[in-house]
């Protein structure tokens, strides 16, 4: 897939401008992993967020077997860190032959400092993505509640 389409589709790029696909692009570099690669661990530094060009990844934590969850082409992870820049909070490794767009915070900051559309659409884009997930957790929990009280 072309990477500027590829960029088109996450969540927090849907609405960028061509020039702006293009400086991210810049800043961006693909690496590619074999299958039971580790991209990082729990307690690392978080630097950068990743897009999955092609492949699977899974989100663990490091004392249990099962991921939390299990991401695939088109799909973004390590992002959430972005935020309060702390230490990873779960393991990422590969599931099979894998490549990812990486994009250091560093530079991603520099670019949504120049670039106050995208610092826009980008904020919006992720302030969006993290309501739907606290409703569907809110909502998930309710449920259980109830459940449990039946």
């Amino acid at each position: 897939m072309d990477r500027k389409a590829l960029l088109k589709q996450v969540y927090m790029f849907r609405a960028v401008t061509a020039d702006d696909l293009a400086a991210l692009l810049a800043i961006s570099e693909t690496r590619s992993y074999a299958p039971g690669d580790t991209i990082y661990r729990n307690g690392e530094p978080a630097k950068e967020l990743f897009v999955i060009e092609m492949g699977t990844v899974d989100i663990g934590l490091p004392d249990r077997k099962v991921p939390i969850m299990t991401v695939g082409s088109g799909q973004v992870f390590g992002e959430i860190t972005f935020f309060d820049r702390g230490e990873r909070t779960a393991v990422a490794s590969t599931r099979e032959v894998t490549y990812l767009m990486r994009m250091p915070y560093d530079h991603l900051d520099t670019l949504l400092n120049e670039r106050p559309g995208l610092a826009l659409h980008f904020y919006r884009g992720m302030c969006t993505h993290l309501t739907r997930l606290l409703r569907h957790l809110v909502h998930d929990v309710s449920v259980d509640t109830i459940r449990r009280l039946l």
